[in-house]
């Protein structure tokens, strides 16, 4: 049965297109939500990869993109993309009140276009990617409240992907968690340039994500909408995904870890491309074009110094340390080192009183009863957005960021102290293992 929230959800904030999923025939196993702009010919990699579920016949929403201002390259590829979907497949006599969701017939189930790539159609100015992934979240969640979808999660990933045989088996593992997170690799060019800022970005990325979960951060993991999966009353419960034009994931999945765990799926990898691309202002492709056209930069790439994520630890400590007192600021603080030249007690204050923290911690205690909801009052304050806020007000306040060789080595997090590697896939390789460590533990507020 389907929930109130979702139906509310359905009722009041769904996109104009998610009605439509009422019309599909079929039933099926699996859904997965693909944004498409300005691809070519990885999007037809990625559908070629799409493996059969267990639950039955997996239906692929692609929600073409663009806005009235992209590049004329983006249109040219778009269009391409619309004829070979039409070329290639057979269109089904489902979804024929609006033109621009057409369904195709595909080997294990059926291809839903949604078309917002056409005079008329386009995405707002200023909108992109988040809003592509929110209107085929939608769809999907529609298809599941109108009991044509079987399983109660909600597939994404992007156009640039390829997906292991087991993906849709994974999501057994994940449980009753808000959302789950596929672990991944990246397939790297064979351009040598290329190649290395890629596998300094997936460093940076693993480097991130392992300094949190040492600190103890319920927000260690990695924020990634190709590798995402989420849960349809987690989804309707956050209102969706933000309609930004980049880190979508990364808030919506700031949200679901307020709601329910993150569950990190251990099975084979999500390979992602390691490619240049402007599509978005952050990401992969946008990191990876910037580091290339910067040798000296791909020269000394960055990591934070670990020290920031020591003074994180102890920041959390404090909050843990409040929760139990009931609110009190004075004492829980001296729980933090003074005197000690490797921690800067009066740096990480003034950086949380610009991040307001305190009279945050004051919020919370007035309107919480007892210890455990102070707790969650606090960690629902001090979330991944303050968290990656309070690690910059300390790189920006002294504890400036270091060589990626030398923080890796200096990192207790990394297993790497001793090491005398000097070969990136090598070290990216000991990161990533590192990280498949964590996904015995879900992170997030459950």
């Amino acid at each position: 049965m389907t929930s109130k929230a979702i139906n509310k959800y359905l009722s009041r904030h769904a996109e104009p297109e998610a009605p439509l999923a009422g019309e599909m025939g079929a039933a099926f196993g699996h859904a997965l939500v693909v944004p498409a702009y300005g691809e070519a010919d990885s999007l037809f990699s990625l559908l070629g990869s799409v493996p059969g579920g267990p639950g039955g016949p997996v239906v692929i929403v692609v929600v073409l993109n663009a806005r009235k201002d992209s590049p004329p390259s983006v249109h040219e590829a778009n269009a391409a993309t619309r004829e070979r979907l039409a070329r290639t497949l057979e269109l089904s006599a489902e979804i024929s009140a609006d033109p621009s969701v057409r369904s195709y017939a595909t080997a294990g189930g059926s291809l839903v276009l949604i078309d917002r790539a056409e005079a008329g159609r386009f995405l707002p100015e200023g909108q992109g990617v988040g809003l592509a992934r929110k209107i085929g979240n939608d769809f999907v969640l529609s298809l599941f409240a109108s009991g044509k979808l079987r399983s109660s999660w909600i597939h994404n990933t992007d156009a640039d992907v390829v997906l292991p045989g087991d993906y849709f088996d994974q999501i057994a593992d994940a449980g009753s968690a808000a959302a789950a997170l596929y672990f991944f690799e990246h397939r790297y060019d064979q351009q040598e340039n290329v190649a290395l800022a890629a596998r300094l970005y997936d460093i940076s990325l693993r480097y991130y994500v392992l300094g949190l979960a040492w600190a103890g951060s319920p927000y260690a993991y990695e924020s990634m909408g190709s590798c995402l999966a989420i849960a349809t009353a987690a989804y309707a419960a956050v209102r969706g995904f933000p309609k930004k034009n980049a880190a979508e994931d990364f808030y919506v999945l700031n949200k679901l870890a307020k709601v329910g765990a993150i569950s990190r799926l251990s099975g084979k990898p999500v390979v992602l491309e390691g490619r240049v691309s402007d599509r978005v202002p952050f990401g992969t492709g946008r990191a990876v074009g910037d580091l290339v056209a910067s040798p000296r930069r791909l020269e000394h790439f960055p990591l934070y110094h670990p020290l920031v994520f020591a003074h994180l630890a102890g920041w959390l400590e404090v909050l843990e340390a409040i929760a139990r007192s009931g609110g009190a600021l004075d004492q829980p603080l001296n729980v933090l080192p003074q005197g000690n030249p490797f921690f800067r007690a009066d740096l990480l204050e003034d950086a949380l009183r610009k991040l307001g923290a305190f009279e945050a911690i004051r919020e919370a205690a007035s309107k919480s009863r007892d210890a455990e909801t102070l707790r969650r009052h606090l960690h629902i304050w001090f979330d991944a957005f303050r968290t990656r806020k309070l690690i910059h007000a300390l790189r920006d306040g002294g504890l400036s960021s270091l060589p990626w060789r030398e923080a890796l080595a200096e990192a207790p997090f990394t297993s790497l102290s001793a090491s005398t590697e000097d070969d990136p896939e090598a070290l990216r390789q000991a990161l990533a293992t590192e990280e498949r460590k964590l996904a015995a533990s879900p992170a997030g507020l459950s």
